[in-house]
């Protein structure tokens, strides 16, 4: 073919048959994907793919098959790259690799791999392969442990979706038919031999979408870089609600289950920006992050102290009564069950506290270092906080605090009962004092937060940033500036998972308050518990 002599068929890729070829001339072997007849006729799509191997032959990495050329010959166009073989001297994919190894890899060695594929994704950026899957990466010759290659790099992009798709759903379809005669077959077929059903399997659910461009490109390898991993260590590939590694692995050196969950977001923009910083950031967190991640919520027993009735508070002073004392109807305490607020857990560790940009109560800004804890994904609403005034049996705490005012509230209590007014059942509860704060926590078995701990919940990860949302908040980050509340989760989480740290209404904190507070608590950095009294308790966020 041309200037290049046809030595084997070695399979069949989205572009056509794959041969392995001696130049002529040269005397070097390379690897010759001859492109079908209907691709080769249509003269958009050779015009499109001679522009991108252009710019793909520049590429120049080790974990990359190097691409030289597009060349013609009698009609057929075919594709010319560098041949790469294993210590056999044979071309070998990971798939094929893998079904040949009598045992699954290691977690060392997948993480060689990973580390590798990683590495020339990321150098290759902002070209994108788009096409990532067990056969277009090539088991090569190494001096320490796998040395791999990707090949078939952008060339998907070339083609486009709706042609690979056309050329999987026709596959598929050839499978089906042929699947009594592979059922009875004695050789076990291995699940991803088929280049196309690999295709499907791996492609980001944007690629799926035809209709759809993302406009994170790239973001479709970080997916199929996920669901590689996945499999490398799980022997399948994630489908609906998959079991994680940590489930079926539960001696895994690095926590894998959070690299992985990441990489298979939906929304590709919250994929990992760069996966070789991810893999380094689950390398140095080590098992601490398994234990990080694995952390739980412990509530307390539930506790509930109620207002003591004394019948007659001037007994003392009278001895002989003439007239028959006044005995109210005695009413059991309802033991009501909490509606309980899902809790997400924060990491223990060293975060800034404070502001140089806010008031004179925020400064200075200071480092703190406080425990894991974990905190309540949402304000308390009107639904949770009704059902715990009607297991109070009124409006006072156990030393007769008020607990709530109803003059201030959307909770109301007519004929000796109390209801929420019309919509606003996931209004977050307002009206309420701090010991109505207190004696609430209590009774759902938690507790308030102190100020840094909120304060840390609050910046979301984003350490040093003015607002939950970043430097910016903006109508659609939170309710503010408002004469009403909104119904909780009606705005984005941040970082950790919370809503409404900013704006809708204040919460209150476990600390007093001080105004000169800050200053000393750069003298006790390790979980600040705030002063030790004060006139007022803390309120945070607000609208």
């Amino acid at each position: 073919m041309g200037d290049y002599e046809l030595l084997k068929e070695i399979g069949q890729g989205s572009l056509g048959k794959v041969f392995v070829a001696e130049h002529r001339f040269l005397k070097r072997p390379f690897v010759l994907k001859v492109l079908p007849d209907a691709l080769s006729q249509d003269r958009g799509f050779v015009q499109r793919l001679e522009k991108e191997v252009a710019a793909l032959a520049k590429i120049e990495h080790p974990h990359i098959v190097k691409i030289h050329n597009v060349s013609y010959f009698e009609g057929t166009y075919f594709l010319v790259t560098d041949c790469i073989v294993d210590s056999y001297g044979e071309t070998t994919t990971l798939a094929q690799y893998l079904s040949s190894k009598d045992r699954p890899m290691n977690e060392a060695e997948i993480l060689t791999v990973a580390r590798q594929i990683a590495q020339a994704l990321d150098a290759a950026h902002p070209v994108a392969h788009q096409g990532l899957k067990l056969n277009n990466i090539l088991v090569g010759k190494g001096e320490e442990g796998m040395h791999v290659y990707l090949s078939d790099f952008g060339l998907t992009q070339a083609m486009g979706p709706r042609f690979i798709l056309n050329r999987t759903y026709a596959a598929i379809a050839a499978i089906l038919e042929r699947q009594e005669e592979m059922k009875s077959g004695g050789d076990s077929i291995f699940r991803f031999h088929n280049t196309f059903l690999q295709n499907f399997a791996f492609l980001a659910p944007e690629q799926k979408r035809l209709c759809e461009k993302s406009s994170c490109e790239g973001k479709e390898d970080v997916y199929a870089f996920g669901v590689l991993i996945y499999f490398l260590l799980m022997g399948r590939t994630p489908e609906g609600v998959f079991e994680l590694p940590s489930e079926q692995l539960p001696d895994l050196k690095y926590f894998w289950d959070s690299f992985i969950l990441s990489c298979l977001k939906e929304d590709p923009a919250k994929r990992p920006a760069s996966l070789l910083a991810a893999l380094e950031e689950m390398e140095a967190k080590g098992s601490k992050g398994k234990e990080e991640a694995l952390l739980k919520p412990i509530l307390k027993p539930s506790e509930i102290i109620r207002p003591a009735y004394e019948e007659d508070p001037a007994a003392i002073f009278q001895k002989d009564l003439e007239v028959t004392s006044y005995s109210p109807q005695k009413k059991e305490p309802k033991a009501i069950d909490p509606l309980l607020t899902e809790m997400n857990v924060v990491p223990g560790g060293s975060y800034v506290r404070g502001s140089e940009r806010g008031a004179r109560d925020e400064m200075p800004q200071h480092q703190i270092s406080v425990s894991s804890f974990a905190i309540d994904i949402h304000p308390v609403t009107n639904e949770q906080f009704v059902r715990f005034l009607e297991s109070m049996g009124g409006e006072k705490d156990g030393n007769n605090n008020d607990i709530i005012c109803l003059r201030d509230a959307r909770i109301k209590r007519s004929g000796g009962r109390l209801s929420i007014e019309s919509g606003y059942a996931k209004h977050p509860v307002v009206g309420v004092s701090w010991y109505g704060a207190l004696a609430y926590a209590k009774w759902v078995g938690k507790r308030l937060p102190t100020e840094a701990e909120w304060e840390i919940a609050a910046y979301g990860g984003r350490a040093g940033s003015q607002y939950p949302s970043g430097e910016a908040l903006e109508r659609s980050h939170a309710n503010f500036f408002n004469s009403d509340t909104t119904p909780v989760m009606s705005y984005p989480f941040n970082g950790y998972g919370l809503f409404d740290m900013a704006g809708n209404v204040y919460e209150w904190c476990q600390d007093w308050y001080s105004y000169q507070y800050y200053d000393l608590s750069l003298q006790e950095p390790e979980n600040p518990k705030g002063p030790l009294q004060g006139v007022y308790r803390v309120l945070r966020g607000g609208c």
